[in-house]
């Protein structure tokens, strides 16, 4: 009976002994294969300082991403862009790399392929792989009104969707904002009666913002917004406050509206005169916008540029 129990244990030793063997030959010859496709894998197993800040969708379905990259040496090959319509579809694009701590306004064309962009995310591609995707904030999306033609963010002297440029007079631009005064060409920004334009100015004390040769004039006057222009003129009931203020001037044939911080004024029809002069912007100003038509709904503007 001994040597039975003892043959029993021989037997099971040497069957445990040919299987560690038998999983050591596997292993030698898949391993290298499971850690070769690791490597080739590596999606989202590293992560790169970026930030988008902003999404502008036009109703033509052109979009600018806005993405800014933090501190970090890594160096990329490139930027992948996932795009996402309210149905949860997406599709990929790729644009060039991004530098340590430069910010870059990324541009793409309408994407028939999925519906009504609703989040963009932006992932890093380095040495072939990609990193760890970032998503754009819900309230980081602005839905631009068809007919802009100008607008200019001043994160520099360019046009950000046209082609008219600044050069300062004096001062310049300080964090992104325009703190002194501005010539600009003009192409294309002579309207008529159907015209709109949209800015920001810091401050309530009495000073000429925006003009346009001698009869196009939009001021601050006893802490209420002026505007002066070919048919008539035209002051808010609203005070402007030391911050900023948001403004939107709309014309059409029918009337004109003004609105300061959201609250709305109507005149009388007026007229933008057309002429060839510069457009002279002047303050503490910023994201000065020019749309080719009167605009009703200015919450999504005010919302994604919404100032402290």
């Amino acid at each position: 009976m001994v040597k039975k129990g003892q043959a029993s244990i021989i037997v099971i030793i040497l069957i445990v002994l040919i299987a560690l063997v038998a999983v050591s030959i596997i292993w030698n010859i898949i391993g290298p294969l499971v850690r070769q496709k690791s490597s080739e894998i590596g999606i989202g197993k590293f992560t790169v300082n970026l930030e988008i800040r902003y999404v502008v969708v036009f109703e033509n379905g052109v979009s600018m991403i806005n993405v800014n990259r933090g501190s970090g040496n890594e160096k990329l090959d490139g930027l992948k862009f996932i795009f996402y319509d309210e149905e949860g579809n997406s599709v990929t694009r790729e644009g060039r790399a991004i530098s340590e701590l430069e910010t870059r306004t990324y541009s793409f064309s309408a994407m028939p392929e999925i519906g009504k962009l609703s989040k963009v995310g932006v992932a890093p591609i380095v040495n072939g792989r990609l990193g760890r995707v970032i998503e754009s904030k819900p309230d980081s999306t602005l839905k631009v009104p068809s007919g802009v033609v100008s607008w200019w963010r001043f994160d520099d002297l360019n046009d950000f969707v046209g082609g008219n440029a600044c050069e300062a007079i004096e001062g310049g631009i300080s964090n992104g904002v325009l703190n002194g005064k501005v010539s600009c060409s003009a192409n294309g920004l002579s309207f008529g009666d159907s015209l709109a334009i949209s800015f920001w100015v810091k401050g309530n004390s009495d000073q000429i913002i925006i003009t346009k040769g001698e009869n196009n004039k939009i001021s601050i006057e006893n802490n209420k917004l002026r505007f002066d222009f070919i048919i008539n003129s035209g002051i808010s009931d609203e005070i402007l406050n030391e911050g900023w203020n948001h403004i939107v001037i709309s014309l059409s044939p029918a009337f004109s509206k003004v609105y300061v911080n959201k609250a709305v004024k109507i005149f009388p029809p007026n007229y933008f005169e057309e002429n060839n002069d510069n457009l002279i912007i002047n303050g503490e100003v910023d994201e000065v916008m020019f749309f080719d038509r009167p605009i009703t709904n200015i919450e999504g503007i005010y919302n994604i540029q919404k100032k402290d």
